[in-house]
C-alpha cells in the first residue's frame, strides 16, 4: 500500500513511519460499488475497515422493511472494530452508497497494533467512546422526543462533524431526505414537516445541496426531552 494514503487517514496519521510501513505490508485495499453490501449483521466479523475513499452506511434493518441508519461514513472514518474487539458478530451491515476504496485490516494483524501502539489503542477508545454517547443520546431521542425534537437531535450530533459557516454551522456530508430520514427513523413525509418548521424557525436552511445549521443554539435547545 502507499504510505502517501496512510498518512491522509485520520486514524493513523499520527503513528510513527516505522509503524505506518508495517501497516503497509499488513493492509490490502479492496473496492466496492455503489449498492454493495460489505458485510450483514451477524455474521462473523474478521476484518476492520477504513474509508479511503467513497461513502459507506451502517444501518440495520427488520423483516417489516423497517430500517435504521446509524452513521454515514467518509474518508479516515472506520468501522467494523467491535467484532474484533469482543469477539462477537457484526452488530450492524455495513453497505457502500458510492463506489468506495477501502483500507482492509485483518483481526489478528488490528490487535497486534493496538499491543504495539498506545496511542492507536487510545484512539479507538475515544472513538469508541465517542460513538457510545451518540448511541445513548438516539436512545433518548426516540423514547422521549416528539418529531421536531429527534429531528432536530439527529442533525445535533450531525453538527459534530460540521464546519463553521457564515456564523453556523454546514455539514460535512451531502444528505438526502430519505437518508436523513433512516437515521431519525422516520419516513420522509413528517420528516419534510419538522424540515419546514426548523426553515420558518431560521434555524435550519441549506446552501449548495447540504445542511446548514443558522443557530446551532436554539437546535440544541429543541434536543431535550418535553415535559410530562
Amino acid at each position: 500500500m502507499d504510505l502517501k494514503l496512510l498518512r491522509r487517514i485520520h486514524f493513523l496519521n499520527a503513528l510513527p513511519p516505522a509503524e505506518l510501513r508495517r501497516i503497509a505490508r499488513l493492509a490490502r485495499e479492496e473496492d466496492f460499488r455503489a449498492g454493495e453490501t460489505i458485510f450483514v449483521k451477524s455474521e462473523s466479523g474478521g476484518r476492520m475497515f477504513i474509508v479511503s475513499s467513497g461513502r459507506v452506511r451502517i444501518f440495520t434493518s427488520s423483516s417489516a422493511k423497517k430500517r435504521k441508519t446509524f452513521a454515514y461514513l467518509s474518508p479516515g472514518d472506520f468501522f467494523g472494530e467491535m467484532a474484533l474487539v469482543d469477539g462477537h458478530t457484526r452488530s450492524a451491515s455495513a453497505q457502500a452508497v458510492a463506489d468506495s476504496r477501502l483500507v482492509v485490516i485483518r483481526k489478528s494483524d488490528f490487535k497486534d497494533l493496538l499491543l504495539s501502539d498506545p496511542k492507536l489503542t487510545f484512539f479507538l477508545l475515544r472513538t469508541v467512546s465517542e460513538r457510545l454517547r451518540q448511541a445513548n443520546e438516539e436512545i433518548e431521542n426516540l423514547l422521549f422526543r416528539n418529531m421536531l425534537g429527534r429531528v432536530s437531535g439527529t442533525l445535533n450530533a450531525l453538527v459534530r462533524r460540521g464546519r463553521k459557516f457564515r456564523g453556523g454551522v454546514l455539514l460535512k456530508d451531502h444528505f438526502t431526505q430519505q437518508e436523513l430520514a433512516d437515521m431519525v427513523g422516520t419516513t420522509r413525509e413528517p420528516l419534510s414537516r419538522a424540515i419546514s418548521t426548523l426553515r420558518r424557525a431560521q434555524i435550519l436552511d441549506m446552501h449548495r445541496g447540504h445542511y446548514f445549521i443558522r443557530n446551532p443554539r436554539r437546535l440544541s435547545d429543541l434536543c431535550h426531552p418535553l415535559p410530562s
